[in-house]
């Protein structure tokens, strides 16, 4: 499903002064209907990693291809892509001003040209799925952070996603509304869809993960199954890490 072959991002810092990697020769694959859960400390690369998997961050070498689709490109239609690979970020990004309904239904209109019955039956039948059923009139403000987590998840999933990109989507959240998000990433695993998934709670990489990677300084530092890497890890700097967040 996806192949990421010697991929580099730099950025500039400094005013232009320092150049950081971000991004240091990573290659590796998402098969389909594969869950991967990517893990390590802050500035490890791993939401980078994520964000050049839709186009979010440009790559400075290497390649990216999607179900066949290369990144670079130049006749690849990036908007078409992003509608095949779904991102849910730490932060809603909702409409403020639109209904949880509406927040759904805009997206299917606006890029998939969908009709609007037939997109405000499918943002209802997704309401559903995802728990708040009773919640299409409200307006973002009036949600707990779990809720509008549930409405960005379902926004993303109208679109009918070939993939599902979750960067830290529970990291913003409070630890009552926590579990449920991340009950519903679960079901999203059951149902076979291939997610790429940034994330610092292990218990959910531990049992949702085909296959856990570790990130620092750029680079894929070890992976490995769920049970093997946290049981035992092989790096002494997988170690470490483990040792300080469980």
């Amino acid at each position: 499903m996806v192949v990421i072959d010697n991929v580099s991002r730099c950025f500039s810092i400094d005013g232009g002064k320092t150049r950081v990697r971000a991004l240091n020769n990573v290659s590796n694959h998402i098969g389909r209907g594969e869950v991967v859960v990517i893990i390590g400390p802050s500035g490890s690369g791993k939401s980078t990693l994520l964000r050049t998997l839709n186009g979010l961050e440009s790559i400075d070498e290497g390649s990216i291809t999607i179900d066949g689709v290369s990144l670079s490109d130049k006749k690849t239609c990036m908007n078409k892509l992003r509608t095949e690979v779904g991102m849910v970020f730490q932060h809603f990004n909702l409409f403020e001003n639109k209904t949880c309904l509406e927040n759904i239904v805009l997206p299917q209109v606006v890029v998939l040209k969908r009709d609007r019955k037939e997109a405000e039956k499918v943002a209802r039948q997704l309401l559903e799925k995802v728990g708040i059923p009773d919640r299409e009139k409200n307006y973002p403000r009036q949600l707990s952070g779990g809720q509008q987590q549930r409405v960005a998840i379902a926004r993303a999933l109208a679109m009918q996603p070939k993939m599902m990109l979750f960067d830290e989507a529970t990291s913003a959240l409070d630890p009552e509304t926590v579990s449920g998000v991340l009950n519903l990433m679960k079901q999203l695993a059951r149902d076979g869809m291939t997610m790429a998934v940034v994330t610092h709670e292990m218990g959910f990489a531990r049992e949702v993960a085909d296959r856990v990677i570790f990130m620092d300084g750029g680079e894929i530092v070890e992976e490995g199954n769920p049970d093997a890497f946290f049981d035992s890890p092989q790096s002494s700097r997988a170690r470490q890490f483990l040792e300080q967040i469980i």
